[in-house]
């Protein structure tokens, strides 16, 4: 009898980022004085929260903030953006987290006030799941693109287009670390399908 590996996998009660509404320090720092930011989980929109950005012009440090508003519940919140110079003559915008401090591009959800990951207490859903599940190197193929391409078609591929896929080069990546993360994406692909492949093979054997 064929044994199923039983590897990996932890911390099975934290919540995971997938399941969170989470907010993007990328779009907020787009807003204009009166705008609404998307609060997202799953990479679909949940909510949408109104959202303003203001600047206050200081002789030591300018503070750029965006406050968030439930058009619903009127609870709101102001967090603090930081610029980091993105190698392009420009700056790229990040939230300071309200409990710690750090600069984090994404914001959690946890009832009424927004943290990053570490704070909220959220692993990612790959965290949590054991090399025997079908979908282990699917959700490290997704991780892989939405953490370091930065880009995700509108429809999610399902786990058979997600070996035939291939993600776009983010603006201004260079061609050469483009093919770097395409090499390890394709490493998933391959385990992807090679795992499909054996499932299949042991249900046909069940079923014999």
């Amino acid at each position: 009898m064929s044994r199923w590996r039983n590897n990996g996998g932890w911390n099975k009660t934290h919540g995971t980022v997938e399941n969170i509404p989470r907010i993007d320090s990328f779009e907020a720092a787009e807003v204009g004085y009166d705008g609404v930011l998307f609060a997202l989980r799953d990479n679909c929109p949940t909510l949408v929260l109104d959202c303003w950005r203001d600047i206050t012009y200081a002789p030591d440090r300018d503070i750029e903030t965006v406050e968030v508003r439930h058009p619903k519940d009127g609870w709101s919140r102001t967090i603090e953006l930081s610029r980091k110079a993105n190698g392009y003559g420009g700056s790229q915008a990040f939230f300071l987290c309200p409990g710690c401090g750090r600069r984090v591009r994404y914001l959690y959800q946890v009832g009424a006030a927004f943290l990053c990951r570490k704070c909220s207490r959220l692993n990612y859903r790959s965290q949590q799941e054991t090399r025997s599940d079908s979908m282990y190197f699917y959700h490290k193929g997704v991780n892989l693109v939405e953490k370091l391409l930065d880009t995700w078609p509108r429809v999610r591929p399902d786990g058979f287009g997600f070996c035939a896929w291939i993600p776009e080069r983010p603006r201004y990546m260079h061609q050469t670390t483009y093919g770097k993360y395409l090499r390890r994406f394709a490493k998933y692909q391959d385990q992807h399908q090679r795992r499909q492949l054996e499932d299949m093979a042991r249900l046909l054997r069940i079923f014999k």
